[in-house]
């Protein structure tokens, strides 16, 4: 029996993943941790005490890019089983790299979680939302209702301004599922099609007019794609 296995992204908890732990945990094992620390050894050493060839790993966001960083690690990690929601090989801006955020508006976000952690998020959940997303707003916001203390959420960030995955990619298991919003405002719909022409075997989805949450606001479309890839790891 295949386990699900999902990993959150930046300001949010385990709990963003209520509506797939509903959807499939009748059937199967769902594991939702909430990440404790933004570091690349905590991911590796939860990966080693889990079965991989017995799970679906599905990573949004920052999660997934963590989770790429953790198998890079890993001697033997299987391919197939994988699912990336809105990851970013790159998060932040680079000479030679457009498409991530600007650096100025990852910075000006840590600056302000010192005094207001609470619009800082309340701010973000509004850009995880296409223009068409409107009636997910209390959703949107509660999804990042349970956040991290501000050390790791100002963690998370730094990971974010810092990391480069690009040289990792062709040495990941092969057969990533890439699920990418294609109105997303934090990642660029770009990042998707650089992941799947970057990751060996890559199959990129594209939903229309959807941003940063399409676990929420595509749930049925993106629950259909968990299905595929549960027939095919099965």
């Amino acid at each position: 029996m295949t386990t699900l296995v999902f990993f959150h992204g930046w300001g949010a908890s385990g709990r963003v993943w209520e509506g797939q732990a509903a959807a499939f945990g009748g059937r199967m094992p769902v594991l939702t941790p909430t990440v404790p620390v933004w570091e690349v050894e905590w991911l590796a050493a939860y990966l080693r005490g889990l079965d991989l060839q017995a799970c679906l790993l599905v990573g949004w966001s920052l999660g997934g890019m963590l989770l790429l960083e953790a198998l890079s690690q890993l001697t033997d990690p299987p391919p197939g089983r994988m699912v990336l929601v809105g990851v970013a090989p790159v998060f932040t801006q680079r000479p030679d790299y457009p498409w991530g955020q600007p650096l100025a508006v990852v910075r000006a976000m840590r600056r302000t979680l010192r005094n207001n952690q609470p619009q800082v998020l309340a701010d973000f959940a509004k850009q995880c939302l296409a223009p068409g997303e409107a009636a997910f707003a209390s959703r949107a916001r509660e999804a990042f209702a349970c956040p991290a203390a501000a050390g790791t959420m100002a963690a998370g960030l730094d990971y974010l301004l810092q990391r480069d995955l690009r040289p990792l990619l062709p040495r990941l298991p092969a057969g990533a599922v890439v699920i990418q919003g294609q109105a997303d405002r934090i990642v660029d719909p770009a990042q998707g099609r650089i992941l799947q022409e970057h990751l060996p075997g890559a199959r990129l989805n594209l939903l229309p007019a959807t941003g940063h949450l399409p676990f929420l606001t595509q749930a049925a479309a993106f629950n259909g794609i968990l299905e595929t890839c549960l027939s095919t790891a099965s």
